[in-house]
């Protein structure tokens, strides 16, 4: 026997617009959309040169009804005029837009009907409220190797004294970087362990750390063992 979708009356003002679930086998379905959604469209107002439009749909599910809220041009979160979701199809209409979208494979794609154009939308779902997405995992690692000059140059083999070597060659601790395979990796934090780069430099450490971007930011440092 089918299951029958039992739809309440989408409210326009002051709450969000709602959907009710009558069963509870629609529910476990409806919260494949719960969450926040980051749709991602063409921008093309007033751009010639076309651009990248980011809004938030976020879709919360509250005493078995969907509640949904969109961020508005203020970059502020503001209840949708009218939300629908079956069978992985989503609808939401707010002021002069209407978002037409697909739920395929934790995805939303489909269109975005407004005044001036229809525009391909894709959505991903993300954790936070930020335009850019959910920020990268840390990346934390451990790498053994010469603290030199930014620039890539080392103390020679022979250098009896390599920090002095390397000291006389900088103007501050920012200078200093982890010669790895030839190229040098700075450091975002120097100056938080400026006493003991100082004391290591030109010297084989092991620092262990977190890459921010192409640099590491130092966690802890120490003297490698030979």
């Amino acid at each position: 026997m089918s299951k029958r979708w039992s739809w309440g009356a989408a409210i326009a003002a002051p709450g969000f617009a709602l959907v009710l679930l009558a069963d509870p086998g629609i529910a476990q379905s409806a919260s494949d959309v719960v969450g926040i959604w980051n749709l991602e469209m063409r921008q093309v107002a007033q751009r010639a040169t076309g651009g990248v439009r980011n809004v938030l749909l976020r879709v919360q599910e509250v005493d078995g009804r969907l509640q949904a809220e969109i961020t508005s041009p203020r970059n502020n979160f503001l209840d949708v005029d009218s939300f629908q979701y079956e069978d992985g199809r989503v609808s939401v209409e707010f002021g002069a837009y209407e978002y037409s979208l697909n739920l395929d494979d934790g995805e939303l794609t489909g269109t975005m009907i407004s005044p001036v154009d229809t525009l391909r939308v894709v959505g991903t779902r993300q954790q936070g409220t930020m335009y850019a997405g959910d920020e990268p995992e840390e990346f934390h690692t451990t790498r053994v190797a010469i603290l030199g000059h930014r620039t890539g140059s080392a103390p020679p083999d022979s250098e009896p004294d390599p920090a002095g070597w390397l000291r006389s060659r900088i103007d501050s601790t920012e200078d200093l970087a982890l010669i790895i395979r030839g190229t040098p990796v700075p450091f975002t934090n120097a100056a938080d362990f400026e006493e003991v780069l100082l004391a290591y430099a030109g010297r084989r450490v092991s620092v262990t750390g977190v890459w921010v971007g192409e640099r590491l930011r130092i966690d802890a440092i120490e003297l490698a063992e030979n």
